[in-house]
């Protein structure tokens, strides 16, 4: 009796199929790319090119150094600065400091990085007191709330 196969050399070589599945699978799974979104940019931050250490990011460290007294739910917000609510860092080009510091915008269009915001954050503001209140930034989290700054900056029209 004479069995006929439609590729005689396929019943030879009968490793072939599973191997050709597992390679078939690695190309998908290496080419499906990244299943998350950016829901929440500020996750991101602190990677390579990051002013940021890892795992941390402007938010953060507002909602830790600052909302205690610049936050919504603050009792008396400070200087009327609340850096709780949403559009920020943006916001802080179109809000003006208190009558103290000359009613200035907070962040400098022309030049961010010598932004009122980032000036109460140094030992000498410039008017005013030092912020936080307490103990000061580290050179860290400085750098990455002027890169949060900067980086916030709107789009000129």
């Amino acid at each position: 009796m004479v069995v006929l196969l439609a590729n005689p050399t396929a019943a030879r070589r009968p490793y072939r199929a599973p191997l050709a599945s597992l390679f078939a699978v690695a190309l998908l799974a290496t080419s499906a790319g990244c299943a998350g979104g950016l829901d929440d940019p500020d996750r991101f931050t602190g990677g390579t090119g990051s002013a940021c250490a890892t795992s941390t990011t402007a938010t953060g460290i507002l909602q830790a150094q600052c909302f205690a007294c610049h936050s919504t739910s603050s009792k008396e917000i400070g200087a009327g600065l609340d850096l709780e609510a949403t559009g920020l860092p943006g916001r802080l080009y179109t809000t003006t400091s208190s009558s103290t510091c000359s009613s200035v915008p907070m962040a400098n269009s022309a030049d961010p990085a010598n932004s009122l915001f980032l000036k109460k954050l140094t030992s000498n503001p410039g008017c005013g007191t030092r912020m936080p209140q307490g103990a000061a930034l580290s050179d860290a989290e400085t750098a990455c709330l002027k890169e949060w700054l900067v980086n916030g900056k709107p789009s000129s029209p």
